[in-house]
């Protein structure tokens, strides 16, 4: 089965799987990253096969999974309150057409801790699509959706643990520092 590759790449990065049935498969996974300012994020994976892929498909996916998601997402933290819930829709499909590829590899609607990132794997070609660069809004998370994406869509080419945020990392020590020097100067006087 198609899908089996992707489950097994879930299931190695700590994913629980919900649902695996035909040409569609659901993970969801919780994850602290200390190194983005130690923010919670729930990640709902969702990979369908698809015959052919258009960016009608994806755009009509899209509000229809991101309902989903939210009713998946278990954590009582409040939305933003260092959480936030990241949408990935990965395609397998055996052919992606341009309106498709463009959605995949173009930047997603700003939202307010909430990320949608769709990729697609093209059998005709053996070519993954999904974006590859870094938007400003979200910067600290988007090495761990295309490490999610990739590891998915291309199992065997992708091996390796969750990559850590540079600038996530630097920020959380700035306010750590900033944490800890507020306490010595309440504490000095």
């Amino acid at each position: 089965m198609a899908l089996d590759e992707p489950r097994v790449a879930l299931e190695e990065l700590g994913f629980d799987i919900l649902i695996h049935e035909g040409d569609e498969l659901i993970g969801v996974a919780q994850r602290w990253h200390p190194d983005c300012v130690m923010t919670k994020l729930t990640y709902v994976v969702f990979v369908r096969e698809v015959p052919q892929l258009t960016g009608a498909m994806i755009e009509q996916d899209r509000a229809a999974l991101e309902e989903r998601a939210r009713g998946l997402d278990p954590s009582r933290l409040p939305k933003g309150f260092q959480k936030g819930v990241a949408v990935l829709s990965a395609y397998v499909a055996g052919r992606v057409d341009d309106d498709a590829r463009r959605l995949c590899t173009s930047k997603p609607k700003t939202r307010f801790a909430f990320f949608f990132l769709s990729g697609a794997l093209d059998r005709s070609t053996g070519e993954a699509h999904f974006l590859r660069e870094t938007p400003m809004w979200g910067a600290l998370f988007f090495s761990k959706f295309r490490f999610i994406l990739e590891r998915v869509l291309t199992p065997s080419a992708t091996a390796g643990s969750w990559p850590v945020s540079a600038g996530g990392a630097v920020l959380g020590v700035l306010m750590l520092l900033l944490f800890v020097a507020s306490f010595a100067l309440i504490f000095a006087r």
